[in-house]
Formats: C-alpha cells, structure tokens, sequence
C-alpha cells in the first residue's frame, strides 16, 4: 500500500471512528436528554399528586367548615328557642293560677276564665308541636332529675316515691330542663 491508500484508509477510519464518537456522543446526549425527560415528568407526576391531595385537604376542610357552621347556628337557634320557652313558662304559670283560683271561687263558667282555657290549652300545644314535652303527671313515680319534691304526704291509695298532685307542670326541650316540675309525692 502507497503512502496515499493509508492516508485514505486513515482518512476513512478517522470518519468511521468520528462518526462512532458522533453516534456514541448523540447516544449519549439521547440517554441524558430521556434521564431529563424522566426526571421532568416524575416532577410533573409528583406536583399533579401534591396538587390533587392539596385539593381534597381544602375540599374536606371546605366540608368540615360548612358542618361546624350548620352545628353553630342549630345551636344558636336552640338556645333562642330555649330562652323564648323559658319567658313563655311564666305566662303559662300566671294562667295556671289564675285557673285555680277562678276554680276555688267558682268562677269557671265564666267567660273570660274559659277564655284563659282555652288560651292556656293553646299555648300548651304550640309547646308540644314544637318538641317541647311536658313534665309531671299523677300517679307518675317521682324522678329526681325532672321533678322538684314540695312537700311529702301519706297516701293509702298511690304507693310511695309516686306523684299524688303537680303544684306546677315541668318542662323539658331536646334533653335541656326548662323547668322542673313541683309535686307533692307519697311518704316512704
């Protein structure tokens, strides 16, 4: 071989050997841009989860907000209504009272007394409809927690710790005691 086929067989292996660099190089530079393109898209896959959980942490606190907001204003609402019970229980008392005296003198065909009846009836019943429950009935075994004792009488027809009279009715709204009843009970 002439000086000129090596230096063209040179030539030509400095290419092929060029070319190989070139193909490693672009090999190379593809393995490190899809190592980039991974890396890149498990950010991307991570900051789309974060993203989600941050959604439903703010959905469910959104939630939890909306639920504590409802029990704040059922309760505030209660408490009106409780308080509107508590100044209602009074009047109820007065017409009571009234009752029995007009009952002592009798003055129960009159009128205005059938009149406070019939209104003290219809104040009972609004109560009622709207969940108020009332306490203390005759021959009821006295409760402590619903009933206030005024006085303890012998009884030979109601057995002992029973309701022998309601001095004054009891009242009691979703488990909260307005008022409790006044009885005279049977002695022990």
């Amino acid at each position: 071989m002439d000086n000129q086929e090596k230096k063209t067989n040179y030539q030509n292996t400095d290419k092929e050997n060029d070319l190989e660099k070139n193909k490693e190089k672009k090999n190379d530079e593809s393995i490190f841009q899809n190592k980039k393109m991974n890396e890149i898209r498990e950010k991307i896959f991570k900051n789309k989860k974060e993203i989600n959980n941050l959604k439903l942490r703010h959905l469910a606190n959104i939630e939890n907000i909306k639920k504590n907001t409802e029990k704040k204003i059922k309760k505030i609402k209660n408490a009106e209504i409780e308080n509107f019970f508590k100044q209602i229980i009074p009047i109820i008392n007065n017409l009571e009272d009234i009752l029995t005296i007009s009952t002592k003198l009798n003055l129960n065909d009159e009128p205005s007394i059938q009149g406070i009846e019939l209104t003290l009836k219809s104040l009972l019943s609004i109560l009622i409809k709207f969940g108020v429950k009332i306490e203390g009935k005759k021959n009821e075994i006295f409760n402590p927690k619903i009933h206030d004792v005024i006085l303890t009488e012998s009884s030979n027809t109601i057995e002992p710790n029973y309701i022998i009279s309601v001095k004054k009715k009891g009242f009691i709204f979703k488990k909260t005691i307005l008022r409790k009843a006044a009885v005279v009970i049977s002695k022990t």
